[in-house]
């Protein structure tokens, strides 16, 4: 018989066998039991590896509980010798054989304790169960006895426990926390973003890659398919060694395996190898970049990240495909580059954008009536146009558009762009001249003040631009001081105009109680600008019914304050200071009670948004309160005038909006006169002027220049000379000047607003949206044969990476509410108080058009809609309009557009589009819809005819 080796020489099991290590909390599970079966304190053998992390010594219910590692039967009798009250718990490799009779007979029980894996699960899960598919990872039993938390696991929920619920518990723990004590990963709900997120961790992705290969390969593979795709190549990259790179790389994947991309092949291969080798789907590549995307946008500063992928594509030879991103920083401006690119190419020759015009040979004869030539026949190519626009959806489409200023620099740039490409219109009178300014020219104005750029290359394609833009500009200041001069000499019947001196009695009295805020210097494209942020307060504006648009004041001569602004509150044409103004105020405007302050009235003391006597004043009993602000006028004083004009630019306009909201007060905005900036003036010496734009009649009129006379010209003995062209001057530079016969400087605008809803007010009612056409949407040029005007550039614009989600939207129909009819009032959807405009039209020029919603208001199915709408339905001359206002522009209108081309309340076109959607929508199904940028509304004619059973346009 062979006799066994001694023990010291034994062989033993290693660390890495099938030996289980003990935890804490089986640990404590164990004394616990031994305490339920009446042991009060013994020692306690535990078979298991010989490893042992946690406190040696710690109480469990009141008991003193110490652990030994022993690794030799020598070790546990050593161990038992030092001993005292209380429980030891020998942690031990050896069986009981090895260890003798005689030391197993002081363990309580009389033996090891042989730890059973999937036992100990249960017992550390509290569960009766575990899940087949558990037991299955033959490698999870020794991991998850190895990394259970000094707490324990958390219960398995049911009783039984899943593979989910350990692995998921599992990995969190593995993974481990980042450095801020959050997890990583959801021990509920793993998934792609918790692992790209767990990638920028270092020390957490070396905890995996350090892990045994057994539970490495299987946690892994566990996590792969609970995170899908993404979540898979997060893994693959961090165990091929570049599990930091795993966002860049995803983010490059999205680009190399996109449809369409070109000679990708050798850098697919390099992105491979950063991967393990593997083979990428396009499928999951594209996946892989979604979630990266995703976490992108979650973090504060994913700028690090960014530059790594572009690094990533540099380094992949495929900087090319850079620009197909919406989100890396480089395409945005590669984006953007394109985009100047393209506009550069619809302007017209260099010399031909810059040549000045002609020098007016005849400034006394009157306006020039001859046909429009130079810049404005020098229309963009309808193609190039469209070219323009796709590049522009494209800088839109980019995720940093709506976070960057060039965003709205190349808004505004397209805007100039859309109107040089509408033709011009002839003004045959003062009047024309003036309300094209307000309507049109004011926005030309606004736009051309935001068009600027740091980079060079686009900086170079934006100063052509506006080299264009000036040009033309210039043409029709040249026309409209012409008129101007011919008007003022004749003293000739102002027509639609109202002359400055008469406004307060003729338009501000009949309103009623009412705040005046002259805003000095303020030009119709600042008012422009202010009226949109009051609209965005929900103040709602309004337009003398007989126009439909804003009114414009014709100014006393030169356009500066002490002219005009005296003229404007004093209600005669004189000059004078605010003595005069303040004096003579409450006579113009037929109120004795009425009060005029000016700036020194309105500092506040210390705690007031407002001078505690102007709210008494707009709170009181007087029908019009009148206010002067100076924050344009003194801008332009300064080096640089504010770029944006917004209610809270405008020194003190906040507090006495709402002082006029409070005490139901009608807001009355307008100016004195406007102004220009200084963009690289002309100093003209020697002229005798004491003012930067306006000049005693001592010298003929030279370029650029006209000579006025007449009872309006208050300064320099009735007769002086005005520059038309914006880049002249008389003085020392400043940052902006007043004076002179531009249409900036001489249009003086007119605006009312309200903070209620109103329907008409002596003979002012609600506004129909003021922007021109080409502000919100692609000009209505001709485009292929057989296509409608407009149709070639609404499909340029959308053409844009947004165009996919507009025509998923288009395909999956909404269905209108049912119930939504009820809610609108019936005056929404009336027809318009006043005659369309010419400026406005909504009858579609085709025959076709007209024809189909003739069939259309004609059907039986209409009728029936109709019927069933009841008092809710809209007048069908108001269906009319909306409806041919959406078949001229394309079937694609911003609400703004629509708005105007409809004649349609800006402050109602919802209500009203709600209303005209309820009668069209047959079996709920709606040929009107909005775009997913949810400002864009959209109509389906096929269905339209389909539904009402009549021949398509």
């Amino acid at each position: 018989m062979t006799t066994p080796a001694p023990p010291a020489h034994r062989s033993r099991p290693s660390s890495g066998s099938s030996l289980t290590a003990v935890t804490l909390p089986l640990v404590r599970a164990i004394v616990t039991g031994l305490q339920e079966a009446g042991h009060r304190r013994g020692v306690v053998g535990v078979q298991a590896r010989l490893e042992w992390t946690a406190e040696r010594e710690f109480t469990v219910n009141d008991a003193a509980v110490r652990v030994e590692v022993c690794p030799s039967p020598l070790a546990v009798r050593e161990a038992m010798l030092r001993h005292g009250d209380g429980y030891l718990v020998v942690v031990t490799d050896l069986d009981d054989a090895d260890l003798g009779i005689g030391i197993r007979a002081h363990l309580l029980r009389g033996r090891l304790l042989t730890l059973r894996p999937w036992d100990m699960l249960k017992q550390s899960f509290q569960a009766r169960d575990i899940d087949p598919l558990l037991l299955d990872e033959g490698w999870a039993a020794g991991a998850l006895a190895r990394w259970e938390p000094p707490e324990g696991w958390p219960k398995a929920p049911g009783g039984t426990l899943t593979r989910d619920h350990a692995l998921g518990h599992l990995a969190s723990a593995v993974l481990g926390a980042s450095r801020d004590g959050e997890r990583h990963l959801s021990p509920h709900h793993p998934d792609a973003l918790g692992l790209l997120r767990w990638s920028l961790d270092p020390v957490a992705v070396h905890r995996l890659t350090s892990l045994p290969a057994d539970v490495r390969e299987g946690l892994t593979g566990w996590l792969s398919g609970a995170t899908g795709a993404a979540g898979a190549w997060t893994l693959r990259a961090a165990e091929a060694g570049h599990g930091g790179d795993a966002v860049p790389l995803a983010l490059v994947a999205g680009l190399l395996w996109k449809d369409g991309a070109q000679d990708a092949a050798e850098a697919r291969g390099l992105l491979r190898a950063r991967v393990g080798g593997a083979d990428l789907p396009a499928e999951q590549a594209q996946a892989w970049s979604r979630a990266a995307e995703a976490l992108a946008g979650q973090l504060d500063r994913p700028d690090s990240l960014l530059e790594r992928a572009e690094a990533l594509l540099r380094e992949f030879n495929a900087e090319a495909l850079l620009a197909d991103s919406t989100l890396l920083p480089g395409s945005y401006e590669l984006r953007l580059r394109a985009f100047a690119t393209a506009l550069r190419r619809c302007l017209p020759a260099r010399g031909a954008a810059a040549t000045k015009t002609a020098p007016n040979t005849a400034p006394d004869t009157g306006p020039d009536t001859a046909p429009n030539t130079g810049p404005d026949t020098v229309l963009p190519d309808a193609a190039a146009l469209a070219a323009a626009e796709a590049a522009h959806g494209r800088v839109a489409a980019h995720d940093l558009a709506g976070f960057n200023a060039r965003t709205d620099a190349a808004r505004m740039a397209l805007r100039l762009l859309r109107w040089l490409a509408v033709p011009g219109r002839e003004t045959a009178t003062l009047a024309d001249a003036l309300h094209e300014q307000v309507r049109t020219g004011a926005y030309v104005e606004w736009a051309f003040r935001g068009v600027r750029d740091p980079d060079d290359a686009v900086a170079a394609a934006y100063r052509d631009l506006l080299a264009a833009v000036a040009a033309r500009r210039g043409e029709h200041d040249r026309r409209l001081a012409g008129h101007l001069a011919a008007a003022v000499a004749a003293d000739s019947d102002p027509g639609t105009l109202v002359p400055i001196e008469s406004a307060l009695a003729a338009l501000v009295r009949p309103l009623g109680r009412s705040l005046l805020v002259v805003v000095d210097g303020m030009s119709a494209g600042v008012l422009a600008e202010l009226a949109e942020s009051l609209a965005a307060r929900r103040w709602t504006e309004l337009v003398d019914s007989s126009l439909g648009h804003r009114r414009v004041l014709l100014p006393a001569l030169p356009t500066v304050t002490e002219a005009c602004r005296t003229s404007l509150l004093t209600g005669a044409l004189h000059t004078g200071g605010q003595y005069d103004e303040k004096t003579a105020f409450p006579a113009a405007v037929g109120d004795a009670q009425a009060r005029l302050f000016h700036k020194d009235d309105l500092r506040a003391p210390d705690g007031h948004a407002l001078d505690p006597a102007v709210k008494a004043a707009v709170e009181g009993p007087a029908k019009v309160v009148g206010v002067v602000l100076n924050a344009v006028d003194d801008s332009l004083d300064k080096t640089g005038p504010a770029v944006a004009w917004t209610a809270d630019r405008v020194t003190h306009l906040e507090a006495l909006l709402e002082a006029a909201r409070i005490s139901g007060r009608l807001l009355v905005l307008t100016s004195d006169h406007g102004h220009v900036v200084e963009r690289g003036s002309e100093l003209r010496s020697g002229t005798g002027s004491e003012s930067g734009r306006w000049r005693p009649a001592s010298k003929p009129a030279g370029d650029g220049e006209i000579l006025v006379s007449g009872r309006r010209v208050l300064l320099g003995g009735g007769r002086v000379v005005l520059p038309w062209r914006e880049d002249i001057r008389y003085g020392h530079k400043r940052a902006g000047y007043h004076g002179g016969a531009s249409g900036a400087e001489v249009a003086v605008p007119f605006a009312v607003f309200s903070a209620v809803p109103v329907d008409e007010i002596a003979g002012w009612r609600p506004a129909p949206a003021q922007e021109p056409a080409w502000w919100h949407s692609a000009v209505a040029t001709a485009g292929p044969a057989g296509e409608p005007a407009g149709a070639a550039h609404s499909k340029a614009a959308r053409s844009g990476a947004k165009a996919a989600k507009a025509a998923a939207k288009a395909a999956a129909r909404s269905k209108a509410p049912e119930e939504q009819g009820e809610l609108i009032a019936i005056e929404e959807v009336a027809a318009p108080a006043a005659p369309l405009t010419p400026s406005a039209p909504v009858a579609p020029s085709a025959p076709g058009w007209a024809r189909f919603l003739d069939d259309l208001l004609g059907s039986e199915p209409y009728a029936a809609q109709k019927a069933r709408a009841g008092r809710a339905a809209p007048d069908d001359a108001r269906v009319r309009a909306v409806l041919g206002a959406l078949l001229a522009g394309g079937c694609r209108l911003h609400e703004s557009t629509l708005s105007a081309a409809a004649e349609v309340p800006a402050a109602r076109l919802r209500n009203v589009l709600a209303a005209v959607r309820r009668v069209l929508s047959v079996d709920g199904y709606d040929p009107i819809s909005y775009d997913p940028d949810e400002v864009t509304v959209e109509l389906d004619a096929v269905l339209l005819a389909e539904q009402f059973g009549i021949p398509g346009p």
